[in-house]
């Protein structure tokens, strides 16, 4: 998870290539300036261009925030088609920005609710390739999955899916949460031994939250 976080964006790579060509250029017309007729006026308008790409870059943060508001009062308010209209909008638009990433997810967990679990994996999926980096976010994204597994039927993966989560984030407190689903599903296939070990795993991992206390109520429900 932690070398996908640093994985760059396409646009990110080519900025950065941009810029770094014109502090290069920036070093050469201080060198050869006096050999370069204009040379300052040069320099002048390298350091405009930089500005301008810094300028671009927050007012591009500050437009897909703008329309993560909009996208999560559309979601909020049940208007399905707006979410849609302006979530695309904004992960098309403005990829890289950390509005963009939430819109992944948001838009994701809409799609999910609409039943067309393709387009909500390709969401989680992207997210989790791109960012990953949020804890809530990268808990959503992966138990979005295991959530369309387990609306298609395969509970089994899903299963799998959720203690996978737990495996890779075990001091998260979502890892509780995580679990519990596992337990669901392993109660719905009749397993019986899993689900008690998963359960036992909530209460000696997560002893202290309040999900531990649902798994000993469950667990005292088995007996």
């Amino acid at each position: 998870m932690q070398e996908r976080n640093k994985r760059a964006t396409k646009a990110e790579l080519e900025e950065d290539e941009f810029l770094e060509w014109v502090l290069r250029s920036i070093e050469y017309l201080k060198t050869h300036a006096q050999l370069i007729v204009g040379g300052v006026v040069g320099i002048v308008a390298v350091i405009a261009i930089v500005s301008f790409m810094q300028t671009q870059r927050g007012e591009a943060s500050e437009r897909a925030a703008a329309l993560l508001f909009e996208a999560t009062i559309a979601d909020r308010s049940g208007q399905v088609d707006q979410v849609i209209r302006i979530g695309q909008q904004l992960v098309d638009t403005y990829a890289g920005t950390s509005a963009a990433a939430q819109g992944m997810v948001l838009l994701g967990n809409r799609y999910f609710t609409l039943g067309r679990y393709a387009d909500a994996e390709r969401l989680y999926h992207q997210y989790l390739d791109a960012h990953g980096d949020l804890d809530a976010l990268t808990y959503a994204a992966v138990t979005g999955l295991a959530a369309c597994r387990e609306a298609k039927g395969d509970l089994e993966g899903a299963a799998r899916d959720y203690v996978a989560y737990a495996d890779n984030h075990p001091v998260s407190p979502p890892s509780a949460l995580a679990l519990m689903q596992a337990a669901r599903c392993y109660a719905q296939l009749g397993d019986v031994v899993r689900r008690r070990e998963t359960l036992e795993r909530v209460t000696q991992q997560h002893s202290a939250t309040p999900v531990a206390q649902r798994a000993r109520e469950q667990l005292g429900m088995m007996m």
